[in-house]
């Protein structure tokens, strides 16, 4: 699979772990943070532990989707961020020629990952399986209001209302806990486990789980 061919990042081709995809019934893009490779960012993926589920990891140039802050002024990340998303559009192209529909796709990501997975769900929704951010939110300085046109406008107190917009039910992980302190297991656990109920063949609603950040919000 090469879906980066016409994007900045065709350094690599995507990367695929877990189940093969003539055998998977549910495929994850999997967005890596910065400076993450891919058999680190796999271990969430890893950590699901579900056999026929396919993870498709997308490699930044330079290990780095987008060069600031995700919460600097939105023209300071561009056209680095417009570009890192028409990667993850190629990238679900290319699932969607492999026969994936829609609701077997879910995106995935921790922080920078995180970040670039929730603004491509609010700016090009579709029905899409779900979306899991690990430590991640919309773009934007602090205050920056985020809403669907023509007048349905959301403040920035969290990033849930907005991606309700999207068609998401929203579950999230609310362990507090220390910036730039390791990541508490009793969150990530609680992460993995609405990450299981996301894969549930039954489930009928896209659910967007967000797990808090483990670091300084800044460094996403």
């Amino acid at each position: 699979m090469n879906a980066t061919a016409q994007t900045p990042h065709k350094e690599h081709d995507l990367e695929i772990y877990g189940a093969p995809l003539n055998q998977a019934k549910l495929a994850v893009v999997l967005l890596h943070g910065r400076r993450q490779s891919a058999q680190e960012a796999y271990k969430n993926g890893e950590a699901i532990g579900l056999a026929d589920v396919a993870y498709i990891l997308p490699i930044a140039k330079g290990l780095t989707w987008y060069p600031h802050s995700f919460m600097a002024p939105l023209d300071s990340n561009q056209p680095s961020l417009d570009q890192a998303l028409d990667c993850v559009s190629a990238t679900i192209e290319e699932l969607r020629s492999y026969g994936f529909a829609d609701r077997q796709i879910v995106l995935m990501g921790f922080s920078q990952g995180a970040c670039l997975a929730t603004e491509y769900i609010y700016r090009r929704p579709a029905s899409f399986g779900g979306l899991i951010a690990f430590s991640g939110g919309l773009f934007g300085p602090e205050g920056v209001e985020w809403g669907t046109p023509p007048d349905n406008w959301i403040s920035r107190r969290s990033s849930a209302p907005a991606i309700a917009t999207a068609g998401c039910r929203w579950s999230a992980s609310s362990t507090p806990h220390k910036p730039s302190a390791a990541p508490a297991p009793r969150w990530i656990s609680a992460c993995i486990r609405a990450c299981r109920t996301m894969f549930a063949p039954t489930r009928l609603t896209p659910l967007a789980a967000c797990c808090p950040p483990c670091c300084n919000r800044k460094s996403a």
